[in-house]
C-alpha cells in the first residue's frame, strides 16, 4: 500500500480480527457503503467502475444509490481481504485529503456535486474530530477572555452544542437550565414509548464518533442518556446550574454587557453579568394545553405528556387521550395496552406512516463494524445523510407536474397514494376507521409520524376514535358538540406545544429599550438567519423563527448554529470590540427573501393550523430553503451585514 492511503479512524485495531468476525460484520454492511469505504482506502480504480443504482423507497417518493446484488458478495470478499491485509496500519482522520474524500463521494451514485452539497455532505460524513468547530487565529489570554463571559439559555441539544464549542475555545461561559438535567426537549418528554423518528445514525452530534445506540431509532430514556455521556465527556458538566430560569435579560449600552435575572429554584431572584446570550430554550419547551370550557372542573387525574412522572398505573382507568400528533401517535398504543378503555380525540387526521426498522436493536456485529472497519461509520453516516436529504424534495412545488393535474410534485403524489394505501389496508377491518384516518392534505404539509403500533391500537376492542369536536369538559367525563358523554378517569393531553412562543416566559430588553412586542408585533417572530435581531446585540437564538431545517438532523442544524454564533463572537474578541449587532438592511432583506422563498413550498398553502403556522398563516418554523443552503448562509457571518462596535 503507498503512504497516500487514507488512514483507519477507529480507535481499537491493534488486534488482528477474527477472520469470522469479520466476515460476520461485513455480511450487514452495505454493500454500496463498503464499496465506497474500500475504494477510499484502496484507491481501486474497479471499484470506481461499478456503477450503483436509483432504488426507489416509498413507492418512489424518496430514493437511495444501491450496488447491484451482482457485485455484493465481490465487495464483501475484497473488502475482507483488503483489511485482513492492512489491519494494523494507522489512520488519522484529520488528514485525509478532501480531494479524494471528493471523488469517493461522487462515486456514490449522484454523480458530480456542488461545491455547496461537498461542503455539507463532507461535514455530515464526520472526517474531522470536530467538522463544525471555530478557531481562533491568534488565542487571547486568558485575562483577556475574562471580560467576555457568555451565558448559554438552555441545557438541551443546542445549549449542549454551544456549551462544548465554548469549551473547547476557552471562552468563559454558564449554562443555565431550568430543568433538573440536561436533555431539553428529549428530558421534558417522559411519557411512555417516546421515541426519535429520525434513525439515530444522523440524529447525533458529529464530534461524538461511533456512539453505541442500542437501537436504530433511539428511545427517550437513551437519548437522554447520550447528551448526558456527552455533557461528561466534554467537559461542560462543572458549568451547568440546574433548576434555575431565565426571568429577564436587559441590554446595558454603557457596558456593552447583559444584566440578567434569573431564579434559582427555591431560591431569591439574582442578577449576573455576561456579554454574549446564546438562548438554546427551544422550540418545544412550552407545553400546550388545550383551551376547552370547564376543564379546570375536571377531578380526575389530567396530564400532560411532558408531565407523565406521577401518572401510575392505568390499569382498570378509563382514559381519554386529547391529541393525535407526534407524541400523541406514540404514547396511545400504550395506554390502550394498559387501560380499561381509551377514547382519542382526533381533531385532524395525520399522516402515520411506516419506518423499516423503527423498533431494531442494532446488532452487535454492525456496532463492530462501525467501531473497526475504517472510514466505514463515516460513509455510512454519508449514506443516511443523503437519503434524509431526499425530503425536502417532497415539499416543493412544481409547476409543470401541477399543470398536467398534480397536487404538489411527482413524488408526493405517489408518497400520498402510497401512504393512503398504507391506511386502508391496515384498517381494512374497521371501514368506519378508514375515512377518518386519511388527511386531506398533502404529506409534508404538516410533519407526519412514524406508526409506533397506532393502527394496531385503533383496532383494539378497548378503543374508540371520536372526531367529533369536544364542547366541554365535565368533572368525570368530555363532552362531544353531538351531546356524547365520554366517560374517563384520565384525561391525556397530548395537544403538543406553543412553537411561536419563542424565548417566552423570559423577558427580553435590548438596545435602547426594544423589547421583542417591539419587533414581533405586526406579524409574528422573525430573525436574521433564525438567530439574531437587530435591536439586541450580542444575542444569538437556537431554533429561532425560521431556522428548522427542511430535512436532516437537529443536532446538524445546532452544530450551524453554534459555529455562526461562535464565528461571531470569537470577531468581536479578536477585533477588541465589545459588540456585534446585525444590520436593519440585513434583516429586513432576509425576510423579504425568506417570505418569497416560502411561496414555493407547501407549507402556507396546506399547513393551516398546524406549528408550522401562525395564526395569520406565516411560516414561521422552517426555513424554505434546502438544509445544503443554510449551510453555507450559517457558515460565517458577513461582516457587511454587522455592527460591530
Amino acid at each position: 500500500m503507498n503512504a497516500a492511503r487514507p488512514s483507519a479512524i477507529a480507535d481499537d485495531t491493534a488486534a488482528r480480527p477474527d477472520p469470522d468476525r469479520l466476515r460476520a460484520a461485513l455480511a450487514l454492511a452495505d454493500p454500496n457503503i463498503l464499496r465506497l469505504t474500500l475504494y477510499h482506502l484502496s484507491g481501486d480504480p474497479s471499484l470506481a467502475a461499478m456503477t450503483a443504482q436509483e432504488t426507489a423507497l416509498w413507492a418512489g417518493a424518496l430514493f437511495t444509490y444501491t450496488l447491484p446484488e451482482s457485485f455484493h458478495q465481490d465487495v464483501r470478499d475484497r473488502a475482507f481481504d483488503w483489511l485482513m491485509a492492512h489491519w494494523d496500519e494507522p489512520v488519522d482522520a484529520g488528514r485525509l485529503d478532501r480531494a479524494h474524500i471528493r471523488e469517493t463521494m461522487e462515486l456514490f451514485g449522484h454523480g458530480p456535486l456542488s461545491d455547496a452539497d461537498f461542503r455539507f455532505g463532507a461535514e455530515e460524513a464526520a472526517f474531522d474530530p470536530f467538522p463544525r468547530g471555530v478557531h481562533w487565529t491568534d488565542k487571547p489570554s486568558a485575562e483577556i477572555l475574562a471580560d467576555y463571559p457568555v451565558l448559554v439559555v438552555g441545557a438541551g441539544v443546542s445549549g449542549l452544542s454551544a456549551a462544548i464549542h465554548l469549551e473547547q475555545l476557552g471562552i468563559p461561559y454558564q449554562v443555565i437550565e431550568r430543568q433538573d438535567d440536561v436533555g431539553g426537549t428529549w428530558n421534558l418528554n417522559n411519557y411512555p414509548e417516546a421515541r426519535v423518528d429520525s434513525t439515530s445514525m444522523i440524529y447525533q452530534y458529529k464530534f461524538e464518533k461511533r456512539y453505541p445506540w442500542s437501537e436504530f431509532f433511539a428511545s427517550g430514556p437513551e437519548t437522554r442518556a447520550y447528551l448526558n455521556h456527552c455533557a461528561d465527556k466534554y467537559g461542560v458538566r462543572d458549568k451547568l446550574l440546574l433548576n434555575t430560569d431565565l426571568l429577564s435579560a436587559t441590554w446595558i449600552g454603557d457596558e456593552a454587557m447583559w444584566s440578567v435575572e434569573i431564579r434559582t429554584h427555591g431560591q431569591e431572584a439574582r442578577r449576573i453579568k455576561a456579554r454574549f446570550i446564546i438562548s438554546a430554550s427551544g422550540l418545544f419547551s412550552t407545553p400546550k394545553l388545550p383551551d376547552i370550557p370547564g376543564i379546570e372542573g375536571f377531578e380526575g387525574l389530567m396530564r400532560h405528556t411532558t408531565d407523565w412522572q406521577d401518572v401510575g398505573p392505568l390499569d382498570g382507568k378509563r382514559v381519554a387521550q386529547i391529541g393525535t400528533g407526534a407524541s400523541g401517535a406514540q404514547v396511545m398504543p400504550y395506554i390502550a395496552r394498559h387501560a380499561d378503555h381509551v377514547t382519542v380525540f382526533q381533531r385532524t387526521a395525520n399522516y402515520v406512516l411506516p419506518m423499516e426498522g423503527y423498533r431494531d436493536a442494532v446488532p452487535a456485529d454492525m456496532q463492530w463494524l462501525f467501531d473497526h472497519v475504517p472510514l466505514y461509520w463515516h460513509w455510512y453516516s454519508y449514506g443516511m445523510h443523503f437519503l434524509n436529504a431526499q425530503l425536502e424534495k417532497l415539499q416543493e412545488f412544481d409547476p409543470e407536474w401541477q399543470a398536467k393535474g398534480g397536487i404538489i410534485n411527482q413524488r408526493n403524489d405517489q408518497l400520498r397514494e402510497n401512504a393512503v394505501g398504507f391506511v386502508r389496508e391496515r384498517l381494512k377491518e374497521r371501514p368506519d376507521l378508514v375515512e377518518k384516518m386519511i388527511p386531506d392534505y398533502p404529506p409534508m404539509a404538516r410533519r407526519p409520524t412514524v406508526d409506533n403500533g397506532w393502527y394496531d391500537a385503533l383496532l383494539k376492542p378497548n378503543v374508540d376514535l371520536v372526531t367529533t369536536p369536544i364542547d366541554h369538559v365535565r368533572r368525570d367525563a368530555i363532552v362531544t358538540k353531538d351531546g356524547t358523554v365520554h366517560p374517563c378517569d384520565v384525561i391525556v393531553c397530548a395537544a403538543g406545544f406553543a412553537t411561536t412562543r419563542y424565548l417566552w416566559p423570559a423577558h427580553y430588553v435590548g438596545r435602547d429599550g426594544t423589547t421583542l412586542d417591539d419587533l414581533w408585533g405586526h406579524d409574528g417572530p422573525r430573525a436574521h438567519l433564525g438567530i439574531d435581531m437587530p435591536g439586541f446585540p450580542n444575542f444569538f437564538m437556537f431554533f429561532g423563527p425560521s431556522a428548522q431545517g427542511r430535512a436532516g438532523s437537529f443536532y446538524s442544524m445546532a452544530e450551524m448554529w453554534t459555529r455562526y454564533a461562535l464565528k461571531a463572537i470569537v470577531r468581536v474578541i479578536e477585533s477588541g470590540s465589545t459588540s456585534i449587532e446585525v444590520t436593519q438592511d440585513a434583516f429586513r432583506d432576509f425576510n423579504q427573501r425568506l417570505d418569497a422563498q416560502n411561496k414555493k413550498l407547501l407549507w402556507e398553502s396546506y399547513g393551516k393550523g398546524f406549528y408550522y403556522l401562525t395564526d395569520s398563516g406565516r411560516s414561521v418554523v422552517n426555513s424554505p430553503w434546502p438544509v445544503a443552503d443554510i449551510h453555507e448562509m450559517l457558515y460565517e457571518p458577513d461582516p457587511a451585514d454587522y455592527h460591530l462596535r
